[in-house]
Order: C-alpha cells, then sequence, then structure tokens
C-alpha cells in the first residue's frame, strides 16, 4: 500500500479519532467501545497502536483494530516493530502493520501520526514535531478549509496561524471546539493511553474532546 493514500469516506456520522494506544488492551479497546456509543460509524486511529515496551499484546491490538474496522495509519512504534522480525508477534500481524499508510487525505481533511509529508521527510514525518519549520510547511500546503488531525505528540492542543506567527491553544478535556473560524488548523488528539479521545462532527464543525469511561467491549 502507498504511504499516503486518498479515500472517499462519504462522512455523514461523527468520525471517532484515537491515538497513541502504545499497547494498552484494555484501554484501546474501552475507547473504541466509547466512540461506539457516541454513534461514530467510522474510528480512525493515528499511530502508535502498539509499542516497543508491550511486544506481548501486539497481535492483541491489531486483531481488536482489525474485529472492529478501524481505520489506522502506521506510527512510529508500529513502524519499528513491523521492521524488528520479532518471533514474539505473529506474521500476519507484521504484515498487517507493514501495509498501514502513512498518511491518509479525504477532501479537507488529514490525517497522519505526526506530520503528512512523506515525500519531503521521508519516514521521519512519523516523529518530527511542531517546530517553526514543520509549522511553516504545514500552513503552506494546507488549503483554506483543512484540518490535520494527528498524534504523537501526546498534548491535545489546536494549532492556528496568526498574522504573528502560530498560536497553540492547549486543549483541557473533556472540551468542545467550534472548528468553522478556526481552519486551516492542525489538531494534535489527546492519547488512549491517557483515557482521551476525540469525536468530530463534519457538518457543524464541533470537535469533542472526551475522557472515555472504563466500559469494556462485549
Amino acid at each position: 500500500m502507498p504511504h499516503v493514500i486518498s479515500m472517499n469516506l462519504k462522512i455523514n456520522s461523527p468520525i471517532g479519532i484515537l491515538t497513541d494506544s502504545h499497547g494498552l488492551v484494555a484501554q484501546l479497546s474501552q475507547a473504541i467501545n466509547y466512540l461506539k456509543e457516541k454513534k461514530c460509524k467510522l474510528i480512525i486511529h493515528l499511530g502508535d497502536i502498539c509499542d516497543s515496551a508491550h511486544i506481548h499484546t501486539a497481535d492483541e491490538c491489531i486483531s481488536i483494530i482489525q474485529k472492529h474496522d478501524i481505520i489506522a495509519i502506521r506510527g512510529n512504534n508500529d513502524h519499528a516493530l513491523s521492521m524488528s522480525g520479532n518471533p514474539k508477534i505473529n506474521r500476519l500481524t507484521l504484515e498487517y502493520i507493514q501495509s498501514l499508510p502513512l498518511v491518509i487525505q479525504s477532501e479537507n481533511l488529514i490525517f497522519a501520526h505526526s506530520l503528512p509529508f512523506f515525500n519531503v521527510l521521508g519516514l521521519s514525518c512519523m516523529i518530527q514535531s511542531l517546530n517553526k519549520r514543520s509549522l511553516k510547511l504545514c500552513f503552506n500546503s494546507l488549503a483554506e478549509n483543512a484540518i490535520l488531525f494527528r498524534g504523537h505528540s501526546h498534548q491535545p492542543e489546536i494549532v492556528v496561524q496568526t498574522h504573528n506567527g502560530f498560536e497553540h491553544m492547549e486543549m483541557h478535556l473533556p472540551a468542545e471546539i467550534d472548528l468553522n473560524c478556526l481552519r486551516p488548523c492542525i489538531v494534535t488528539c489527546g492519547t488512549v493511553m491517557n483515557r482521551q479521545c476525540m469525536v468530530y462532527y463534519p457538518d457543524d464543525q464541533i470537535l469533542l474532546g472526551c475522557i472515555f469511561t472504563t466500559t469494556l467491549l462485549n
């Protein structure tokens, strides 16, 4: 599969967004269940599904992602595991991770683990921070109404461009944000590790930053 893919997601319901579950099986399951309770028919995981410190959970984490038809992006931890050939990880798990894209684009929505510029940065796009250089690259490339959803940094925030540079707006979850006046913008989503996830309502341009409950999947 190409590193960057375009998808017609045909979005007619809330989009659930997860990132950085880092091999935590129970919390990944809880987050998915929470988003389904929020009527999210489409759920996207922005990467670092697995973690090199939790090799023993990689198979189960990927099984959960596949079972619930989660659209997934490869994070740097996932990539490291997939290239390791570790015999403790099922071959099919490794092949699935290797097949995951680094970037998904759907009209004005972009989803990446960190930055969407594989053609410029190569595989390092998975770990690049939002420094001034990368922010300039983002906002010079984003369409007027675009939203980049990303993970990796772990701290939920929204970044917009201003006349004086860039404004970082930290999100204290739970929170509800109207994105109508903030586009283009970059949304760093909270981590499953910290029981955080996002729900995006495309029709109203509303973003909910959520703290999910501990309800387990059946």
